[in-house]
């Protein structure tokens, strides 16, 4: 069994759909951030739907198109255009160690299949397929429901990873048979002072080699990853709590707020406190 299949299967996750409904002229959607091991995702069968993130980001959603989000970020969905729409939402619920896992994949993963592509008919097909046991009562529904949108998040997570660039791609180096226990012990200790020497220490490498190895699996160095990562735990404090900032600066590794500000303005384009105020403006 590959890498990818074990990790999703060692998660569980278990769906349903939470949403099938007919939507008239200007509807919004807002969404609070929630639990860290749940996913959620939406699709249209009808008109288009607009998502806004908390980074400034915007996706059109039209049929045959699915976002799933997996680290459950606040976001607002409103309508597009002037057509009705027919949204369909649903979640998925992992263990609650999958927050590891969840956090090395982007805030929203897109899955857009080609045209008249085999994903794309099952994508129709299997869409409508919800909608029907979602209301139907029939013994096995719920597990019908749970089954086929595992299926849709396997699907989008395969996708991603063969379209994300190599810098991008942090879920590439977690199923990595020598780097991924080095990136597991990033996600689990943000905080903790890593150097590249220590983090090869840990796979029982030379600094050299396994700079040179780290390179060659994401064409990025360790510490950039880690800076990754550790702003994707301060994005999902901010969006979750009211904490200060130096509370969640030093819970992710930085000493000072500053420090802080300064790398999370380069990263997402705002400063925390904007990124703050921009989650409470979708929710509300």
């Amino acid at each position: 069994m590959d890498a990818l299949s074990r990790l999703l299967m060692l998660n569980d996750p278990q769906g349903s759909i939470d949403q099938n409904c007919l939507l008239s002229r200007n509807w919004q959607l807002p969404h609070a951030a929630g639990e860290l091991s749940v996913i959620r995702w939406h699709t249209v069968t009808q008109g288009a739907a607009q998502l806004d993130m908390p980074d400034g980001t915007s996706f059109t959603l039209r049929p045959g198109t699915l976002v799933i989000l997996p680290q459950n970020s606040a976001h607002r969905l409103c309508q597009s255009g002037d057509e009705q729409t027919h949204i369909v939402c649903g979640s998925l619920r992992l263990h609650a160690t999958s927050r590891y896992f969840l956090t090395a994949l982007p805030e929203a993963l897109i899955l857009a299949p080609e045209e008249k592509s085999p994903v794309s008919h099952w994508l129709k097909a299997v869409i409508a397929l919800l909608q029907q046991e979602s209301i139907s009562g029939l013994p096995g529904s719920s597990a019908v429901c749970s089954q086929q949108c595992a299926t849709l998040f396997a699907l989008a997570v395969r996708e991603w990873l063969t379209r994300a660039s190599p810098a991008q791609n942090v879920l590439n180096l977690l199923l990595h048979p020598k780097l991924g226990s080095v990136v597991f012990l990033m996600l689990e200790s943000p905080s903790f002072a890593w150097s590249v020497e220590e983090l090869a220490k840990r796979v029982h490498m030379s600094r050299a080699s396994f700079a040179q190895l780290f390179r060659e699996v994401s064409n990025s160095t360790p510490m950039a990853v880690l800076t990754t990562l550790r702003l994707q735990f301060a994005a999902q404090m901010l969006s979750r709590g009211s904490q200060p900032l130096i509370v969640v600066a030093e819970s992710v590794g930085y000493a000072s707020e500053s420090s802080f500000y300064k790398v999370f303005l380069r990263e997402f384009g705002c400063t925390p406190g904007e990124y703050r105020k921009r989650v409470k403006a979708l929710t509300v």
